[in-house]
């Protein structure tokens, strides 16, 4: 783990009380984004519905969590926790609201916020200096920009947005280097 560290080296870990009251701040965070989510839906703002329902903003989410851990294991529980709690919060919503969902849908969010732990690591590296933050960032950006056409659609105007919010925040928000020269 030194080699990589060398890109961008994790902060001294905070106490377990802080760990879990930050795990907690996520999980409420997370039930909030899923209600707000889901009354978007139901809002006269379809624009604002139909983009919480696509990957490209949980990239954006991912990427904002892991921007502001203080290391890439914290990074991955923090997004776990999030969009874990994201997902049941939606779909209650959305049963008391009346809404249309199907458990393949619950099933197919369910795998990506499984998978989100392992990306919010290799993003926090994003945010690095060096080679490979530079890889990562660019990566991360294709995988905003191709997420929903690979799986659901094809190309539409939200994915370009989206991919450059995600442009700016890993290209525009690199970690100061070490000894804090910039």
């Amino acid at each position: 783990m030194k080699y990589i560290e060398q890109f961008r080296a994790p902060f001294p870990a905070p106490s377990p009380g802080r760990r879990l009251a930050g795990l907690l701040a996520m999980a409420l965070a997370g039930g909030a984004v899923g209600l707000l989510a889901k009354w978007a839906d139901f809002s006269s703002v379809q624009l604002l519905g139909d983009v919480f329902s696509e990957l490209p903003i949980w990239i954006v989410l991912g990427l904002l969590i892991a921007r502001l851990s203080g290391s890439p294991g914290r990074a991955a529980a923090c997004a776990l926790v999030f969009f874990l709690a994201m997902i049941p919060v939606y779909y209650l919503a959305a049963e008391w609201m009346d809404g249309v969902w199907g458990m393949s849908y619950v099933y197919g969010w369910t795998m990506v916020a499984c998978l989100s732990p392992f990306a919010a690591w290799l993003a926090w590296y994003a945010f690095g200096r060096g080679w490979l933050p530079n890889v990562l960032s660019v990566l991360v950006v294709a995988a905003a920009l191709l997420a929903d056409p690979v799986v659901l659609r094809s190309l539409n105007l939200r994915d370009f947005a989206l991919a450059g919010v995600c442009a700016v925040l890993v290209f525009g928000w690199k970690a100061p280097r070490r000894g804090g020269k910039g």
